[in-house]
């Protein structure tokens, strides 16, 4: 299993199994480290078994694809949380602390509860830091049940990018399996920041981003330039390029389109009056696209005209048979086998033959 529950198959080339045991030894290294800032590593994480991450398995082992990434629990209070080693020199852990420092209500950033940055060897800084948030659930099962949850969820997520966005920083890896959501009845509402605010409901979903690993940021927006390179979970997107520079806050636009389009739009029913809207998201010229901004004022003024009890009303996935369209069929079903019975035993009355007693002769 992952660590996000999934059953997965692990073929590793061989410079993929030695860096897979050297984060292995690592997370077992740092582990005194991690546990004195108050949070638990499984026990397998021991600093005494470090040798045991020396060779790989001989038969095929059932492990992650993300061992820079694992689980482990709050001592305080016994809070599942997420451990992920960062490189350093990618400024993922700097970003993100400067997101999730910012008291805004747009902050779609997932709370940060520590940056354990390891001491370096003869006085050089680590090239590994640790960044500690809290576990919280992933979009790759279902997570959308009405039609409000789904236009929640998309407003959600275009706040988050207007926010990134605000701050001059493009996310570059806009996806589902990025975004995660708080399950907890009592989880705090993200934009009741520091008691303020109305309390929302209390099954509403809170969404966050996660994963700031290839997001680009920039000291102002006059200072927001191009970049390169083919980066992100979406790769159909005509503008990536190891040449030709584009630009990343265009990009991170077309990245909501295709999320909403292959994992949203395509296998939902009743969310056909957003493809317009999906369209311009998803243009080919990045010119042409709105920005976050624009997107998220567009979606609202869309949204906005749908009738409450279409909100409430459930959403099916694509070939899912709503339930009372299938009790009418088997009604249906029942009243024609009910009348096809009916006119068969009616046949066999009138036509059985009269037998009649013939007296001995």
């Amino acid at each position: 299993m992952d660590d996000f529950g999934y059953s997965i198959e692990v073929k590793l080339t061989d410079e993929e199994w030695d860096r897979f045991l050297a984060h292995k030894r690592r997370w077992c290294e740092l582990q005194p480290l991690v546990e004195s800032r108050g949070y638990r590593l499984p026990k397998e994480y021991r600093p005494e078994r470090v040798s045991a991450w020396d060779e790989r398995p001989k038969e095929p082992v059932d492990e992650p694809h993300y061992p820079h990434l694992i689980e482990g629990t709050r001592i305080s209070d016994k809070r599942p949380v997420m451990l992920k080693f960062s490189r350093t020199d990618l400024w993922e852990a700097t970003i993100f602390e400067h997101l999730a420092s910012i008291p805004d209500a747009d902050n779609h950033t997932i709370p940060l509860y520590d940056v354990i940055r390891p001491p370096g060897e003869k006085d050089s800084p680590s090239e590994w830091c640790i960044v500690i948030t809290p576990r919280l659930t992933d979009c790759k099962g279902r997570h959308l049940y009405k039609l409000r949850d789904c236009v929640d969820f998309i407003t959600q997520v275009l706040e988050g990018v207007c926010f990134m966005h605000r701050y001059n920083i493009a996310h570059t890896d806009v996806a589902r399996t990025n975004i995660v959501w708080d399950a907890r009845p009592d989880a705090p509402d993200p934009k009741d920041l520091k008691g303020k605010g109305k309390k929302s409901e209390p099954l509403r979903k809170k969404y966050y981003f996660i994963d700031f690993g290839l997001a680009c940021s920039f000291s102002s927006f006059e200072e927001r330039g191009l970049v390169k390179g083919v980066c992100g979970q979406h790769r159909n997107i005509p503008e990536l390029s190891e040449e030709i520079a584009y630009d990343p806050f265009a990009l991170d636009i077309r990245q909501i389109g295709e999320m909403l389009k292959r994992d949203y739009i395509e296998i939902y029913r009743g969310l056909d009056f957003l493809e317009p809207w999906m369209a311009r998201l998803r243009d080919d010229d990045p010119a042409k696209r709105p920005t976050a901004n624009q997107a998220l004022n567009e979606l609202r003024a869309l949204t906005s005209m749908l009738p409450e009890d279409k909100l409430k009303g459930r959403l099916f996935v694509r070939g899912e048979w709503p339930c009372g369209r299938r009790i009418l069929i088997i009604i249906g079903c029942l009243w024609f086998i009910g009348n096809v019975l009916l006119v068969w035993w009616n046949w066999e009355r009138l036509n059985v033959p009269l037998v009649m007693e013939v007296p001995p002769s």
